[in-house]
């Protein structure tokens, strides 16, 4: 009796949530939009990296909005979960790197060798080496580079084809879990410096593969002209880097529910406040460099500024409505998602809900853009992993009631699900996707990112419709589940729990 009479309640409140002029959700407006996102997306902010005092002063706005709000605090400390970490300032090379190739020594001195990642000091003597080209990173297999060194030769950031970007970005993320030596990117200038882009947990600290850029000319003739991988051993010497210690914050704020056993159970909204920095930090995260002196800010403001916002807006809007959702709704921002989804990591390793009480996570990036690099996306959104699990339903709901279409993007879907915070809560077990207006546009990771160029007419529209899904969510009783017959959900579903 009591699930019929739960069921019929819910029914009302989202008929009346969906119906009428729905204030609350009409609430979410274009100026409160921009004026939130001028500040986070501001050139003051200097690019929100992780760790700066900048990405500090954005956990303090984010704090004060859901404190304004009426949310209850999430963290450890008021609306902060502050998680001590190491920084990692890397120190340059000790020696010249000496390379054989067939029987031909080349030389490129200590001053040509940029570190970018250390682990602890390390002599590597007459290592063997792999080659492998840009857009062959994903082919690499990492019982492959056990003992050895993989080398690649990068063309410059504006030459990269998005096959070569994505082949270096899956060359990356494979070598730094495996036990390769080293990573050496071979380049023909100078690329830009990223002092400090290195973010862990204390005890991670041991395993580092060390990755440094070569700048040698000769050397990238060498390896592009050969049709053939050389044979090549490799002999360095690198020092130890300069670790500080830094507290970083995920912030969070939590709309309690209404019903005495549902409000045990919750919902997220996620999104990431971080961002790349400046030209001085951006580094190899950049995929573009600036073109001049006058602009080197990575503003971050669709990346993630717009999904930051997007959260503050649908916490307010929702904290009005009387009576509350029957389950919690948890909002959140992460820090850094640009260094490896760092802060969603955290979350997932210390969460302030259980995950088998979790029902889903909703989380938002780049909303504001409209000018995608596959057309126009205006009054549309989609969503990572569409097949994965069965959310998509409950926001195909809240699309016909607010006319936001919300569509799966079949060659990109999938690709995505990994590129993003969700993955990390999707590891425990949550039902957690990426909702996007746009995977690619023209700034993407580009000083042109700015506050000016959001489309924030659409965006507030996709927000109420986002806000409409989240309500619905959060009022069911009915909860998303991992698709059984897709094997790609399969590790997803396999540590998922029973949502009581």
């Amino acid at each position: 009796m009591r699930r019929v009479i739960l069921l019929f309640a819910s029914c009302v409140t989202l008929l009346l949530a969906a119906s009428g002029d729905r204030l609350a959700f009409d609430s979410i407006s274009p100026d409160e939009l921009k004026g939130d996102l001028s500040f986070l997306a501001s050139d003051t902010l200097r690019g929100r990296f992780t760790p700066s005092p900048e990405l500090d002063v954005a956990a303090e706005f984010i704090a004060s909005k859901f404190r304004a709000a009426g949310l209850e605090p999430g963290g450890n400390q008021e609306y902060f979960q502050t998680a001590e970490m190491v920084s990692r300032h890397v120190s340059p090379a000790l020696s010249a790197l000496h390379i054989n190739i067939g029987n031909v020594p080349v030389l490129v001195p200590a001053e040509a060798i940029e570190v970018r990642e250390q682990g602890s000091a390390a002599r590597i003597l007459h290592a063997p080496v792999i080659v492998v080209a840009p857009e062959d990173g994903d082919q690499l297999e990492e019982a492959s580079v056990k003992g050895k060194v993989v080398m690649v030769a990068q063309p410059e950031f504006d030459r990269l084809t998005d096959r070569q970007k994505e082949g270096l970005r899956a060359l990356h993320r494979m070598v730094v879990s495996s036990d390769a030596l080293l990573e050496v990117r071979v380049v023909q200038k100078k690329p830009p410096a990223a002092q400090q882009r290195l973010l862990s947990l204390p005890q991670a600290q041991e395993h580092r593969v060390p990755e440094i850029a070569v700048i040698s000319e000769r050397l990238w003739g060498m390896l592009t002209r050969s049709k053939t991988a050389p044979r090549m051993t490799l002999s360095v010497r690198l020092g130890a880097p300069d670790d500080r210690k830094v507290v970083l914050k995920n912030v969070i704020g939590i709309l309690r529910g209404s019903d005495p056993v549902l409000k045990n159970t919750c919902v997220l909204l996620t999104a990431h406040y971080d961002h790349i920095g400046t030209a001085e930090t951006a580094g190899p995260f950049a995929m573009s460099k600036p073109k001049d002196a006058s602009d080197r800010i990575y503003n971050g403001a669709n990346d993630d500024g717009s999904g930051t916002v997007s959260v503050i807006e649908i916490a307010r809007a929702i904290a009005r409505l009387n009576p509350r959702p029957r389950r919690s709704v948890v909002f959140m921002t992460f820090f850094g998602e640009e260094l490896g989804e760092v802060g969603a990591k955290f979350y997932a390793s210390h969460p302030i809900f259980p995950p088998d009480k979790t029902v889903a996570d909703l989380n938002l990036e780049q909303l504001g853009r409209t000018d995608s690099n596959t057309g126009p996306q205006v009054g549309a959104v989609t969503m990572t992993g569409y097949q994965y699990s069965d959310l998509a339903k409950f926001l195909e709901r809240a699309s016909r009631e607010t006319g936001i279409k919300i569509y799966e993007d079949q060659d990109a879907s999938d690709e995505y699900f990994v590129r993003s915070d969700n993955e990390a809560l999707a590891k425990i077990g949550i039902p957690a996707h990426t909702i996007a207006v746009a995977y690619e546009f023209t700034d993407y990771h580009a000083v042109g990112d700015e506050w000016q160029k959001i489309d924030y007419d659409n965006m507030a529209k996709v927000d109420r419709m986002l806000a409409l899904a989240l309500w619905n969510l959060a009022n069911s009783l009915e909860t998303p589940r991992w698709n059984a017959d897709n094997p790609k959900a399969e590790p997803y579903r396999k540590v998922r729990g029973n949502i009581q």
